[in-house]
């Protein structure tokens, strides 16, 4: 099968971009793929983060034809010119950011009038971002007015869709595990480049840190597990997309510096095993939620998970077995959670069950379902 796919790759950082660049290179296993991406992407002013360029020694990257320009509707013509030229059964469009929710229109759009019987696809990480929904559901209805088919990543997102498009074609397909990063450092010489013992229980937040992401949450649940898991440590990794003023505050304030570590940057491919194999547990706070790449990451490590009960996010965790499920905008359930981790000493027992439970968030079923969306007439 002939598939366009349309999205971002290296040298743009982050999790859509690895997870496109991934599906492209496992569908290139069964079928011709076209992949058009970014000459350039959003203006600095659009973008929170210090820089939109992936610095990592170990690239995730995929051959790829570099000709979209958020800024120059020449590009858009380009792409979807090329597009049309390789005449795919499949366009797939990884959808993100309302942003681009003009680009992407017009892209599908010229493909739809030209190539009738292609079906465009959208692969939805959000439905509607998570700030300033009211705009975003304009702009997503906007993108997606000439989709044929959609993925979305849990149910959840599926309900989000339907109450958006009423009686579109969609697809509940999860996020595949993130298997892609290098397996060292171990436990020992990690915990040692960062400070830490055997002895230290490890706790850790990886990834950007917004609003809607709960840290805060997370912090105001550290006092009360420390009293019961005095060597508990926790390891807060990311890039800071709002000002850490309020966060040095609540660690100040609840006087947790001493078991708190910041890491206010964004981490390499090459430095993600130090801080995920450290770690016992991953925690993620968060108070809205699409799905995450994060919990698909610690599943890569074997690592369990504590999350909150938003999103797609209950759909990846097995309560009880793989990890937590707490409510969302509770410091006192994570800290129970946590407690109850350490002091029953569930980390053998959850990491068997974590390499048990990954298996269902393969690559392969994700192919499968793009098989199936292009067999339809």
């Amino acid at each position: 099968m002939r598939i366009a796919v349309i999205g971002p790759t290296y040298p743009l950082r982050g999790g859509i971009s690895q997870y496109t660049t991934l599906m492209v290179e496992n569908l290139r296993r069964r079928h011709d793929v076209m992949f058009i991406s970014f000459e350039k992407q959003y203006p600095q002013l659009l973008f929170p983060g210090r820089t939109q360029k992936d610095e990592s020694a170990e690239r995730i990257e995929a051959d790829n034809e570099p000709i979209l320009s958020f800024s120059s509707p020449l590009s858009w013509r380009k792409a979807a010119r090329r597009a049309c030229e390789f005449n795919p059964r499949l366009v797939i469009f990884s959808w993100v950011n309302p942003a681009l929710a003009l680009h992407f229109r017009y892209i599908s759009g010229y493909i739809k009038h030209r190539l009738p019987r292609c079906r465009i696809v959208f692969w939805c990480h959000n439905v509607v971002q998570h700030e300033h929904r009211s705009l975003g559901k304009l702009l997503s209805r906007i993108a997606f007015g000439r989709a044929d088919h959609f993925m979305v990543t849990g149910r959840e997102l599926e309900r989000e869709l339907l109450s958006l498009m009423q009686g579109v074609a969609v697809s509940v397909v999860p996020l595949p595990i993130l298997d892609v990063f290098p397996s060292t450092p171990f436990r020992a010489e990690a915990r040692s480049g960062l400070g830490l013992t055997e002895e230290d229980r490890v706790v850790l937040y990886f990834g950007f840190v917004r609003p809607y992401k709960g840290l805060i949450n997370l912090l105001g649940a550290i006092p009360e597990a420390v009293r019961r898991i005095p060597s508990l440590r926790l390891l807060v990794v990311g890039e800071f997309w709002e000002e850490m003023e309020q966060y040095s505050r609540e660690i100040e304030r609840s006087g947790i510096d001493r078991y708190v570590t910041v890491v206010d940057s964004y981490v390499p491919n090459e430095d993600v095993p130090r801080y995920f194999n450290s770690a016992d547990l991953v925690v993620l706070p968060y108070t809205s939620a699409s799905a995450s790449g994060i919990v698909k990451i610690a599943y890569a490590f074997g690592k369990p998970v504590i999350t909150t009960t938003v999103g797609a996010l209950p759909e990846s965790v097995d309560d009880g077995r793989t990890g937590y499920l707490v409510p969302p905008g509770d410091p006192s359930a994570i800290a129970r959670a946590i407690i109850e981790f350490f002091e029953q000493g569930r980390a053998g027992e959850f990491g068997r069950n974590v390499e048990e439970y990954r298996r269902r968030f393969s690559w392969e079923r994700f192919s499968e379902v793009v098989e199936s969306i292009g067999r339809i007439s």
